[in-house]
């Protein structure tokens, strides 16, 4: 590897020092919010549609991706940045102080998840301005375990800030930690895009960004091997409480190692490339984190035991992360930076397309199969997508 590569962009970039505080103090402040919000929810409707609809109002606005891409590639995005967390430091602090009724709660989650939908493109199209070209896979890596830990350290804090605090204090906790964030990011450099699209109207902007992926090979093969794997993948999240629970007669705690364990390969994927990075490029990352998380699915579905199936929860979610950070770095490689929000904005939203898709398709497989079936499926389906993404990786090299 170069010096550049071998240098940590932690110790060579002060700007993403600060942008990398800032999205794991918000990360972790997320997963403390999502679990206090759901005790509060279930605490005061026992209802489950009422959960579900809390879910959802978290998970809508994602469609808003491409727009909000529009939006960053428009202005200067450390504002931006700092504007998303102010406001979802005001929302969630208008939660914990007025404990609103449920359909103002619904509300102003709605408004939050937004703002968040907002940051997401602004975020990761600032990582090619903060640190060198051979650094990009390294500083994917470090932001994909900055936000692993919401996984990992979230819902253990916001159980433990419930209980201490109760659901408000867990509530004004994460609403501060959207407040250091934007301390943190006050302090980077104007990030603002080359580009000129301040001059042309919003759908032109727009549309421009929609065709320039459509027209990339590596880019369009991306957006829809991502909506299509994504598709396959998901199909586990719905089947895996009745392979655990049913099929291996596992208790709740069980249930909750196995789901655990998927974070921890995660967290260990993102880890890894920090840590050391790799001689391997993001088209090699990106393959071999797909096989990963096909074959941890299939492990799962014929897993004889239950640490079996963990161990195949692991290995899916290690993959998970490969091929999180290595789909991130190739965009940033493949794209002008004038256009990254747009593209990221498209991305992400094809992913969470496929993610929908999955849990709408889920449980009727479920309930025409099994849970083993379902997981057997979804793991051959991911890999059945890999084989064209592969021949445009080898071609667009």
């Amino acid at each position: 590897m170069s010096d550049a590569s071998a240098a940590s962009p932690i110790r060579d970039s002060p700007p993403f020092r600060r942008l990398l505080l800032a999205r794991a103090v918000s990360h972790i402040g997320d997963g403390v919010a999502i679990t206090a919000l759901v005790l509060l929810v279930q605490g005061t409707h026992r209802s489950g549609p009422a959960v579900g609809a809390l879910l959802l109002a978290t998970s809508v606005p994602r469609f808003l991706g491409p727009l909000a891409g529009v939006l960053v590639d428009r202005v200067e995005q450390r504002s931006v940045m700092v504007a998303c967390d102010l406001g979802q430091a005001a929302l969630f602090g208008v939660i914990a102080w007025l404990a609103p009724p449920f359909g103002w709660l619904l509300v102003l989650v709605v408004a939050a998840a937004t703002l968040d939908t907002v940051f997401a493109p602004a975020g990761r199209s600032a990582v090619p301005a903060l640190v060198r070209p051979a650094q990009l896979l390294r500083a994917n890596a470090l932001l994909s375990t900055a936000m692993n830990l919401r996984i990992a350290l979230g819902p253990v804090l916001g159980g433990l800030l419930v209980a201490g605090l109760g659901v408000r204090g867990a509530l004004a906790a994460n609403a501060l930690t959207f407040v250091i964030s934007a301390a943190a990011l006050i302090g980077l450099p104007a990030l603002r895009s080359v580009g000129e699209t301040e001059a042309r109207g919003f759908l032109a902007v727009g549309v421009e960004g929609l065709r320039f992926v459509w027209r990339s090979p590596l880019l369009r093969a991306l957006a829809i091997s991502l909506f299509l794997g994504v598709a396959f993948a998901g199909l586990d999240d719905v089947s895996l409480v009745f392979l655990v629970r049913e099929t291996l007669h596992g208790d709740a705690v069980a249930f909750g190692l196995v789901s655990g364990a998927y974070g921890v390969g995660m967290l260990a994927g993102s880890l890894g490339l920090s840590w050391k990075g790799t001689a391997a490029g993001a088209a090699a990352v990106f393959a071999w984190g797909w096989v990963a998380s096909s074959g941890g699915a299939i492990v799962t579905g014929l897993a004889p035991l239950l640490a079996v199936a963990a161990a195949g929860q692991a290995i899916a979610g290690l993959g998970n992360a490969l091929e999180v950070v290595a789909t991130d770095t190739m965009v940033q490689q493949a794209t002008p930076r004038e256009m990254l929000g747009r593209v990221f904005g498209l991305i992400g939203t094809a992913s969470y397309t496929g993610h929908t898709l999955a849990f709408a398709g889920g449980g009727f497989l479920l309930e025409v199969t099994s849970a083993r079936t379902v997981f057997v499926i979804a793991g051959l389906g991911t890999m059945l997508v890999l084989g064209p993404v592969l021949l445009v990786l080898r071609r667009t090299r």
